[in-house]
């Protein structure tokens, strides 16, 4: 499983050298093609939910249109899934194998001709759920293509992240992941799980400065995480706010409850008002996530779940 800085340094490595790019898009593609997903066909005709039994029958068929697609929304998604299911090495197979798994086996959600979407709610660390959503799309012609994975972009009012356990319970847990090499983003997950502690603080000083420690050790791969805070935001429009605000929401618990002034020196902060002004900008034009899909324990002054009227 790599973490946040080797893909860092990866991506680095292949914007200097332009056949690493290439290489790497043509290994990517041969993984595709030997998934075999031939794709799925089904009779326009049928109801949506006779189309959806078919679907759910040949979920481990299903691929998106585009094998470029494929490639690059099973990098950039796979940190949606939980760690369990990213598996090791490629993130290739494993976004597909959940992906078909949320269609064989999740809730279908709605369903109308030539779209239909599948819930599926997979655990995380103890008494921590989130729901993973495919977005399927039925041809005139009966062809059947995943068209999205991951978060749910349109959440309908339901939780996404359900944060069962105390705020002591997840600072243990993201000071064990942020020590053992877990990948970022499940550590930044734990932290804003503590939130609920808001506006105490949680658990002994000593815990506290222990994850502050062990995050600033992994400095890269924060800065790597305010960059995909950032890339949610810039995609609000198309992608619906939810992943933007959880980021934003996980970063702003790290800053108040553990870094404090640290944060200056181990964060660019004009980055952080970048997403801001992003958020507040955007957010107001396509409306805030559900109240119901806000993860329990947000505190109130984190603005952009629910941003002021412009």
């Amino acid at each position: 499983m790599s973490n946040g800085r080797e893909d860092e340094i990866a991506a680095n490595r292949m914007l200097a050298d332009p056949q690493a790019v290439r290489g790497q898009l043509a290994a990517d593609l041969a993984e595709i093609a030997a998934l075999g997903r031939g794709g799925v066909q089904t009779d326009p005709a049928a109801g949506s939910r006779a189309m959806a039994e078919v679907v759910r029958a040949n979920a481990d068929r299903l691929a998106f249109r585009s094998p470029v697609e494929a490639a690059t929304l099973s990098l950039r998604r796979l940190r949606e899934l939980p760690v369990a299911e990213r598996g090791a090495g490629s993130p290739i197979g494993p976004y597909h194998a959940a992906a078909s798994a949320t269609v064989a086996h999740g809730e279908l959600r709605s369903a109308s001709r030539g779209r239909l979407v599948f819930d599926r709610v997979a655990a995380e660390v103890a008494h921590t759920t989130v729901t993973l959503q495919a977005v399927v799309e039925v041809d005139a012609d009966g062809s059947v293509w995943l068209e999205a994975f991951g978060w749910p972009a349109e959440p309908d009012g339901a939780p996404i992240w359900v944060f069962g356990g105390t705020a002591e319970e997840y600072l243990a847990q993201a000071v064990t992941d942020a020590r053992s090499g877990m990948p970022f983003d499940r550590v930044m997950s734990m932290v804003l799980g503590t939130a609920s502690a808001w506006p105490g603080p949680v658990g002994t000083e000593a815990r506290r400065i222990e994850l502050a420690e062990a995050v600033a050790a992994r400095r890269g791969e924060l800065g790597a995480y305010v960059s995909n805070a950032e890339s949610y935001a810039l995609a609000v429009r198309a992608h619906g706010p939810f992943a933007a605000c959880f980021y934003r929401s996980a970063l702003e618990t790290l800053f108040e409850g553990f870094l404090g002034g640290a944060a200056v020196s181990l964060v660019d902060m004009e980055e952080i008002e970048e997403i801001d002004d992003e958020l507040r900008d955007v957010v107001a034009e396509v409306g805030p996530v559900p109240p119901g899909a806000v993860p329990a324990g947000i505190p109130s002054h984190h603005w952009w779940w629910h941003p002021p009227s412009p």
